[in-house]
């Protein structure tokens, strides 16, 4: 059996049959490769990071991360396919990512997530937290995604530092959240926000002058008193 680092956790090949596992932190779960080298099955992390930097088509992906200043999972440049079910449990304090859920690098492309939880722990100092942030992609859309706890905002959408790649057509479609400060944030980017949402925080849904044909319609908003 020969053993390979990927994405910062323990790859272990089997021998025969395409199987594999996936181990850290004592969390295990039995993944395959198909052909063409998709990842599929289920991916379970403790205390790391996931990242996704090829194409997937994966039944679950859980992050659980415990007093920790780390993103819970970054989907970086060739990330793309499928995710059915996303989990990043937090409770605001120990349990759960102190800085993003989710980050959309430049490169991530033609991605779906179809429906998850993605709440957050402790905010580090220095952390922007927000459970989706955006600061590149192509064709990114959630579904359904459930949050909590995020102490900024539950998608915050705009152009990276170095302005590598600007985000397009990055989307939440039907989701429900109550966040600290703002819901949606919709910055630099093209085709990108909510749609159909309901979002509970303190500032509205917020659309800046650079966001090219922002896509935030039908969404519902609940202000939050601080």
């Amino acid at each position: 059996m020969q053993a390979l680092a990927l994405g910062g956790c323990l790859l272990l090949l089997a021998a025969c049959g395409g199987r594999t596992r996936v181990s850290s932190g004592g969390v295990s779960a039995p993944i395959s490769t198909r052909p063409g080298g998709v990842l599929a099955g289920t991916v379970v992390l403790h205390d790391r990071t996931w990242n996704c930097d090829g194409p997937v088509q994966l039944a679950l992906v859980r992050v659980e991360l415990t007093d920790t200043a780390k993103d819970a999972v970054h989907l970086g440049p060739g990330c793309t396919g499928t995710i059915r079910r996303l989990e990043i449990p937090g409770d605001g304090a120990g349990n759960g990512p102190g800085g993003d859920g989710v980050k959309v690098h430049a490169g991530a492309h033609d991605l779906v997530v179809l429906g998850g939880t993605i709440d957050c722990g402790r905010k580090v100092h220095g952390k922007h937290q927000d459970a989706i942030q955006a600061m590149g992609g192509l064709r990114i859309a959630f579904h359904g995604i459930v949050s909590h706890g995020c102490a900024n905002s539950f998608m915050f959408v705009n152009t990276g530092r170095g302005g590598r790649e600007v985000p397009h057509e990055i989307r939440c479609i039907g989701c429900s959240a109550s966040t600290n400060n703002y819901s949606i944030f919709v910055g630099s980017s093209v085709g990108s926000g909510a749609v159909d949402g309901h979002f509970r925080s303190r500032v509205p849904p917020h659309i800046t002058h650079s966001a090219v044909s922002p896509d935030v319609s039908g969404d519902s908003w609940t202000s939050r008193v601080q």
